[in-house]
Parts: C-alpha cells; sequence; structure tokens
C-alpha cells in the first residue's frame, strides 16, 4: 500500500544532524556575499584616482574631479586632522569615491597612499556602509616596506559625534510676529516696536536669501517664528518665511553638530556665519581698504588688506578656526600665515616676525590661537600685521570703522573687525538627517493643539519616518 502525502513528507523530512556542515557553512557564507553586495550596490559611487604632480595640492586635485567646493573644506579639514598636508609629495597616490550630486560631486571616500615612505597613507570613509566608525586596521601592504595606517570611518563621521538623544529645538514658548513691509523694512520694525534682537535677526535674514529682491518691495509679507525659552530675555529666531509675488522663501537656522549656526532652506542648501574675532586686539589701524601712497615705493595703489601696528613680537591670533593651508617666506607679505575658514574664506597674515612654535601646513587652529607674531619683514617700513580676507577669491574690506563721539576716549580702539562672513554650505550625511529631524520636530511642535498650555519641549533626534 502507497503511503499517504504526508507519509512521504515525513519518510525524507532530513533531521538537522543530517546536514554536512559544509553545506551550513556555504549557505551563510551566501547570505553574507549578498548582505555585502547589496550594501556595496547601495553605496555605489564612482571611484577615480590621480598621482599628485609636483607642486599640486589637495584641494586642486579636488576641484579636478568636480567635488562641490564644501566638501573639499570638509573634507580636507578631516584628512588634516589625521595626517599633516605637508607630507603630501608629488607621485602620491590619491583615490576617491564620488556620487554625482547638484553643483559637483559628493565625496564619501579618500584614499592616500604615499610613495616610499614609512608613513604609508590614509584612508577615510571607504568601505559599504555600516562600516563601524573609527576602527583602525594595521597591516604591511605586499612589497612595501613600513605599515599602511588606515583610519576607516562612515562617510556620516563627525570630530565631535552628536548623541541620539542631542537637543534640537529649544524648549521654549513660540512666538510667531506676522508683518506686511509698506515702505521699508526698517521701518516696518520700527512702526511695530520689534525687540532689538528680533529686528536684527530679520533684517540679517532677510539679506542672505540671493532669490529675494533687495530693498523688499511694497506689499511683501514677512513671517518670523521665534522660540522663547524659560528665563531667557532674548528669543531664538528658528524660521523665517517671506512671501514675494506668489513665492515662499523659507530659511531655517539650525545648529551642526559643532555648535555653529547654519541657515539653510529646506534642501539643506544655505549660508553658514563664520564669526571672527581680532588678529591682534591692541593694535591700531594705520592702513586701511582703499587707495593710498604706497609708503616704501611712493607709488599709487589699492591697499586690499589692512595694517594693524603693534610692537614687535606681539601675538596674532587666528580669527576663526580653520585649517593652515601656508606659511613661509611670500614675496611683499614678508613672513606669511595663510588660513582656509571655509569653502570659500580665506585668511592671510603678513610681515610675521615669526611664527608659533609647531605650526605647519594641514594643521587645524581654533579662534583665537596664537600662529605668530608681528614684525617687519617683507615690504614694510615698521613692526605691524598685514591682514587680508579673501571671500570667493577675492579680497574684501575686513574692518568696520565705527564713527568716534565725544564719549570716546583716545586709548579706545577704534579697529571692529567684520563681526562675521557668510560662506555657502551645503549639510549632509548625518548633519542633513538631524537638519531634517530638525524640521520634523518643528511642525509637530507648532501643529499641537492650539488649547495646550505647554510650551514646545526639547526636541530629540529620531529616526525620520
Amino acid at each position: 500500500m502507497r503511503p499517504d502525502s504526508g507519509q512521504v513528507a515525513q519518510l525524507h523530512q532530513p533531521r538537522f544532524e543530517d546536514v554536512p556542515m559544509r553545506r551550513i557553512h556555504r549557505t551563510v557564507a551566501a547570505l553574507l556575499l549578498f548582505a555585502l553586495a547589496a550594501s556595496a550596490q547601495a553605496f555605489a559611487c564612482q571611484q577615480v584616482s590621480t598621482v599628485l604632480g609636483q607642486g599640486e595640492m589637495l584641494d586642486g586635485v579636488f576641484a579636478h574631479w568636480g567635488v562641490t567646493r564644501s566638501d573639499a573644506f570638509v573634507w580636507g579639514q578631516k584628512i588634516a586632522q589625521r595626517m599633516p598636508l605637508s607630507t603630501l609629495r608629488a607621485g602620491d597616490h590619491i583615490e576617491a569615491c564620488l556620487v554625482p550630486v547638484r553643483g559637483g560631486h559628493h565625496l564619501v571616500g579618500v584614499r592616500i597612499v604615499h610613495k616610499d615612505r614609512h608613513f604609508r597613507g590614509l584612508a577615510l570613509g571607504w568601505g559599504v556602509a555600516g562600516v563601524p566608525a573609527r576602527t583602525i586596521a594595521r597591516n604591511g601592504p605586499p612589497g612595501a616596506g613600513g605599515q599602511l595606517l588606515a583610519a576607516v570611518l562612515t562617510s556620516n563621521d563627525d570630530t565631535a559625534p552628536v548623541s541620539a538623544h542631542t537637543p534640537i529645538l529649544p524648549r521654549g514658548t513660540p512666538e510667531d510676529i506676522s508683518f506686511m513691509v509698506a515702505h521699508s523694512l526698517t521701518a516696518e520694525l520700527e512702526a511695530r516696536h520689534f525687540d532689538p534682537v528680533m529686528a536684527s535677526a530679520v533684517k540679517d535674514w532677510l539679506h542672505v536669501d540671493s532669490n529675494l529682491p533687495q530693498p523688499l518691495p511694497p506689499g511683501t509679507l514677512v513671517d518670523a517664528l521665534f522660540i522663547r525659552e524659560p528665563g531667557v530675555r532674548e528669543p531664538d529666531l528658528v524660521r523665517l518665511t517671506v512671501y514675494d509675488a506668489g513665492r515662499e522663501h523659507t530659511l531655517y537656522r539650525f545648529r551642526d553638530a559643532h555648535g555653529d549656526t547654519v541657515l539653510a532652506d529646506s534642501d539643506g542648501q544655505g549660508l553658514m556665519p563664520i564669526a571672527l574675532v581680532m588678529p591682534v586686539p591692541s593694535a591700531r589701524l594705520t592702513s586701511g581698504w582703499g587707495w593710498r601712497i604706497n609708503p616704501v615705493l611712493h607709488i599709487p595703489e589699492f591697499h586690499k588688506g589692512v595694517d594693524l601696528a603693534a610692537p614687535m613680537g606681539t601675538p596674532i591670533h587666528a580669527v576663526a578656526s580653520g585649517r593652515v593651508d601656508f606659511f613661509g617666506w611670500h614675496g611683499y607679505y614678508g613672513q606669511m600665515v595663510e588660513l582656509r575658514n571655509g569653502p570659500d574664506l580665506v585668511t592671510r597674515y603678513g610681515h610675521m616676525s615669526r611664527y608659533a612654535r609647531g605650526l605647519h601646513d594641514g594643521e587645524m587652529v581654533h579662534a583665537g590661537q596664537v600662529i605668530g607674531y608681528v614684525g617687519s619683514t617683507g615690504l614694510s617700513t615698521g613692526p605691524h600685521l598685514y591682514f587680508e580676507i579673501w571671500e570667493h577669491g577675492k579680497r574684501i574690506d575686513p574692518l568696520r570703522i565705527e564713527a568716534q563721539t565725544a564719549a570716546v576716549t583716545p586709548q579706545a580702539n577704534p579697529v571692529k573687525l567684520l563681526p562675521a562672513v557668510v560662506t555657502p554650505v551645503q549639510l549632509d550625511g548625518s548633519e542633513l538627517s538631524r537638519f531634517h529631524a530638525f524640521r520634523v520636530a518643528l511642525q509637530h511642535a507648532l501643529n499641537a493643539p492650539a488649547d495646550s498650555a505647554a510650551p514646545i519641549a526639547t526636541a530629540t533626534l529620531n529616526p525620520m519616518p
């Protein structure tokens, strides 16, 4: 008699102990390979490589590859924090992993291999998604002496990682102020007796949107959202919306993982104001921006910087955090230091007598850090600092001179540096995720029931829905 189908299934069902272990190993290996392949596909990018030429710099290589300026700056900072850029030499091999984005390419990985040197190389952000951050691997590459030092980080790695519970919305009560421009923005703010802090924030924000007409035409509707924290006098401007000719322009004020303020649109593209400090706080302005007679050559020239006189050997401070792109003798500048403080922001310090101890190319310095000392090297008639600010490849006037009044004593320092320089920025990676979470949290807080007396609670970073 033939057994039924249930009996057949029972007769031919293998027991676990009957399955060869090699079959299990093959299955597990296949699953792992499939997972890695899926991750690699999700992390697909275009790999490019180049051999560094004589006198070629890392920024020039990034520009040749079409890397966005903000990406080039961020990755230059990351690399400089892990290896001195002065160690790069002609013949070094540089590889990168690029993903096309609006306005260029997004850089997600860099590998640098030095040519015939003991310190063999560096790799950042290289590998498939999910590679643990800050894992260090040491091995000797075949046929090469020394060790390959590879610091493997995910593309979202930050020098100061943000906890998943980092507050991204201030706790407080929302204050929404809307008005229509009748004559001018300044007149409207004064007529409504705006808090000076609010008025200043509104005017500053409107000027950073290049798509808005300047000045705002009559009939423009402005909506400013503030959050006032308990016990804090000055409210926090978190969103600004302008309605012009049927179009809506919205900017969000967002603090990144390093505490820097970013003014960004809904796509995370916007501007970052970089606060500046005086390079020589006790200096006296001897020559400002504009036309003058060169004191050495005795010919007319347009002075594209400022001269700040101080005693020989007075410390010179970095006006903002940045990376040392160059230090050394540079023609009329004499002994000079050049710092890259942002994607499109460079500051130069000339006529130094000497540099700060240990200063080198690629070093990261913070705002206020001493980078050198006042001197009279180069084309100079006496000890002073020649200071320049380069924005988007052009020099700008670094100073704001406040008018003297009777209340100002002769000993008062009239030299006032620009309070901040605004530079373009594109949020990406973990910062872009935090920014989107910030927007979602803000909208949820505003959608709370109108009769709710509870202030906006501190929002935390949660996964996006």
